[in-house]
């Protein structure tokens, strides 16, 4: 069974694009358009890795990681993908079980490649 990867993403266009690139290279993709449909999907797909946007309606991703036990999902690897550049909240999503906090805006396709590479071998 291939790699596989929930994108947490309240932007469509964006969320279409990522499975796109992800799907190009043969992950199975998994998507949710808020927070509370995100932890749903994460409870039935067991992800290697999860993207997860910062600001998004219903339950944001903050809220999100609030609400689940990283030791639930011991192989699960979360990226907390945004466009909010500020020490404070990543060291706080870092702090509430991120493995890493990326700018959207720094993160070209080829470069989700391989976060996605690295972050998804066990």
């Amino acid at each position: 069974m291939g790699k596989t990867i929930l994108i947490v993403e309240d932007e469509i266009l964006l969320q279409d694009v990522y499975k796109m690139v992800l799907n190009s290279q043969g992950y199975q993709v998994y998507t949710a358009s808020n927070g509370a449909e995100g932890l749903k999907k994460l409870q039935e797909t067991n992800p290697d890795m999860v993207l997860l946007d910062l600001f998004m309606p219903v339950l944001d991703g903050k809220e999100f990681l609030r609400n689940i036990d990283m030791s639930d999902y011991p192989h699960t690897k979360i990226v907390v993908f945004t466009n909010h550049s500020d020490s404070e909240t990543e060291a706080e999503m870092l702090e509430l079980g991120a493995h890493k906090y990326v700018l959207k805006s720094s993160m070209a396709p080829q470069d989700l490649l391989v976060m996605a590479a690295e972050m998804t071998n066990h």
